[in-house]
């Protein structure tokens, strides 16, 4: 895959591409990426073993120093508003971490994301095209934080997952889709045309072999299948006629 310095030719080579593929002469108009928020939650992964509600210091410590090794920022905590009994949840419990970056540490993230981690994830297939929230944000999900260079895989103790969230200053979906892909996002081939277009065939077919059974059937090229007659009906006819024939004779 081509790498690109993204915070060096996002203003002289990108925007004016998109600009040019959605019909935007005004720069200041084409959509950019306003932000990308890096989280992990780590309610299951930091509680600590044999007890219900009890949060592992350590592993929350662990998992924030990953994800400082891999944005190159320290990330905050977000604790539990309320108690919920269900989900063994306290009060002012640690329930993630999230880093937010913005400019060129933004840009440097994606150019990381796309030209070394997601070609490391294992049987990738392209991203979805369904991951956007309608309002020109994209979010990636990936199970093992172990794809960015800066994590050796052996000396990971515990593997977690990351959620990425890009978010762009446009408000459409396609507009967004459009500058993801510029910046080199590999998305999956969208199918929506093709399997609409093969379910109209299909439909078409359908009628077509229903619209011909009935004209075949007024034409009168085909039989009608007569109801078939019960065995014990057959039976009790013949039974009664031989009766009949019986009683003739001995008159």
């Amino acid at each position: 895959m081509k790498s690109i310095d993204l915070s060096a030719t996002v203003k002289t080579e990108i925007l004016p591409t998109v600009g040019k593929d959605l019909g935007i002469k005004n720069i200041h108009a084409i959509p950019q990426i306003s932000k990308v928020k890096v989280s992990v939650g780590v309610g299951k992964i930091a509680r600590k073993s044999g007890s219900s509600n009890a949060m592992d210091e350590t592993m929350i410590e662990k998992i924030s120093n990953n994800i400082a090794t891999i944005t190159n920022q320290k990330p905050c905590t977000h604790k539990s508003k309320k108690a919920i009994s269900n989900f063994k949840l306290r009060e002012g419990m640690i329930i993630g971490l999230s880093v937010t970056l913005r400019g060129n540490r933004a840009l440097d993230f994606i150019n990381k994301l796309v030209n070394i981690a997601l070609p490391r994830v294992r049987d990738f297939r392209g991203l979805s095209l369904k991951s956007f929230d309608g309002n020109g944000n994209y979010s990636i999900g990936l199970k093992d934080y172990t794809v960015f260079p800066e994590v050796m895989p052996e000396d990971a103790e515990t593997v977690h997952g990351i959620e990425i969230t890009i978010c762009t200053t446009t408000n459409s979906d396609e507009e967004a889709k459009a500058l993801l892909a510029t910046l080199g996002f590999p998305f999956q081939k969208d199918t929506s045309k093709e399997d609409s277009a093969e379910e109209a065939r299909k439909e078409a077919e359908k009628e077509a072999r229903s619209a011909a059974a009935e004209a075949a059937e007024e034409a009168g090229l085909t039989k009608k299948d007569e109801p078939k007659k019960e065995e014990g009906e057959n039976g009790d006819s013949e039974k009664a006629s031989e009766s009949k024939e019986s009683n003739s004779k001995k008159r």
